[in-house]
């Protein structure tokens, strides 16, 4: 299917060329797909997507170097009667035969299960009938070697755990598989096939695992396997929720890679569809928590804000407002405590423990006030994503809070925070640590 648009999720693209104006009357359409036929001096009728498209001498296309069969591009065009003309035209570095995604996965009905991948650009869809229990099912993908679908949706997980004996926590992966995976391996918490390897221990994910880079759906469908093999061995994966999972569910798609938008326009679905209810992924995420305590770490991914404790909210019922809160729903509240998925000063948002972010939520959180949050959770140290660090350490002399977000993108950056018999390290892209040596709230 393909899907021409006038909403704003491709305008971004466009801010490669100048806008070319518009023809009186006529409302812009955006179209994000493969270029299957040019004429030789790029005047003349183009097929985009299925689609016939004029350009003529004042239509714009920059770069005009990597305008090419099978090569994407985001178009804008104007329709008069029968024929569509190209007023800008954006062409892509990336091929559509060079994308693949997935696997989809959406319940028709309760037992009936719609799995659509892109493989090479080209779309492919079946349905599985009569699923009454999970089942698995092989080689969906190349980097998704099986998936498991459960027609009874996933019960949201505890909100408080012992401290195991080891413990390592990351965050704001953000789409990025294979530096994700190599991390993970290096640090023997998955064995080179991809599979759990940790034992009892505890993989924390602090949020933001989407957006951004190119391999989002492989890693969700990795995650969704080391949750169930941790959880055999004695261990367990806990993925909190980040702001951009809640901006996805709820179609805030301004940070999505390109490849996404084109992955949506062949499927006919928007991306946050691709994620709603009734899909593996969006029910998957829609319940999981927002906040959880392992041991003596409280585990939040933007903050967790001197106005939202003072609601005094125990854990588990902070969590159940979450999943409440979380799109399609519409916020019911003004406060953080009663909208904590879109309030500034909810979990997902909050930045007032860093002195540059401090103005824009109030002013910066006192020792005090996160002392008083500790204590009322039982715990001595917040770890956070959500804000960009240097390295994973304490943001102060305190210690109170350890941020974990660095540049996942670049995998010598890579770094995680280990929890090993009552001690917090540093953990490197290549399994090396370095013990983090501060001062604990007491």
């Amino acid at each position: 299917m393909k899907c021409w648009t006038t909403s704003p999720l491709l305008a971004a693209f466009l801010m490669l060329v100048p806008v070319a104006g518009s023809i009186l009357g006529q409302e812009r359409q955006i179209l994000f797909e493969e270029i299957q036929q040019m004429p030789p001096n790029l005047e003349g009728e183009w097929i985009i997507g299925g689609k016939p498209l004029i350009v003529g001498k004042s239509s714009l296309i920059r770069p005009r170097e990597l305008a090419e069969i099978g090569a994407l591009a985001v178009v804008e065009f104007m329709v008069n009667g029968d024929e569509a003309f190209v007023t800008q035209m954006a062409p892509q570095s990336i091929k559509a035969a060079e994308i693949n995604d997935g696997p989809y996965v959406n319940w028709i009905d309760k037992t009936t299960a719609r799995v659509i991948t892109i493989k090479n650009g080209k779309l492919e869809q079946r349905d599985i009938k009569n699923i009454t229990e999970p089942r698995d099912f092989k080689n969906p993908t190349s980097l998704v070697e099986s998936i498991r679908l459960d027609p009874d949706p996933p019960t949201p997980p505890k909100s408080q755990w012992e401290m195991p004996a080891r413990l390592l926590a990351i965050s704001d992966l953000e789409g990025n598989y294979h530096n994700a995976r190599r991390f993970l391996e290096n640090c023997n918490v998955i064995n080179r096939s991809g599979h759990w390897n940790w034992g009892d221990g505890h993989l924390v994910l602090v949020g933001d695992l989407v957006d951004r880079g190119d391999h989002v759906t492989e890693l969700m469908w990795l995650i969704r396997q080391l949750e169930r093999e941790s959880a055999a061995a004695g261990g367990r994966v806990h993925y909190v929720l980040g702001n951009h999972e809640a901006m996805v569910m709820g179609g805030d798609l301004r940070y999505i890679h390109r490849k996404y938008h084109f992955t949506s326009t062949r499927i006919g679905m928007r991306y946050d569809q691709l994620h709603g209810e009734s899909s593996e992924i969006g029910r998957w995420w829609r319940s999981k928590n927002g906040v959880i305590r392992v041991g003596n770490l409280l585990f939040v991914h933007g903050g967790y804000s001197p106005k939202l404790d003072s609601a005094n909210l125990d854990i588990d019922s902070l969590n159940r407002l979450i999943r409440q809160g979380l799109p399609p729903a519409q916020p019911v509240g003004l406060t953080a405590a009663t909208n904590p998925v879109r309030h500034p000063h909810g979990p997902f948002w909050y930045r007032g423990y860093f002195e540059e972010h401090a103005t824009a939520w109030g002013g910066l959180a006192s020792q005090s006030e996160i002392s008083h949050i500790l204590e009322r959770h039982q715990a001595k140290h917040v770890v956070i994503g959500h804000t960009v660090v240097d390295e994973v350490g304490p943001i102060n002399d305190s210690g109170s809070v350890i941020a974990i977000d660095v540049k996942w993108a670049e995998s010598a950056r890579c770094q995680g925070l280990l929890q090993e018999r009552g001690k917090l390290y540093r953990v490197m892209s290549d399994g090396d640590r370095e013990e983090i040596r501060i001062q604990t709230h007491e």
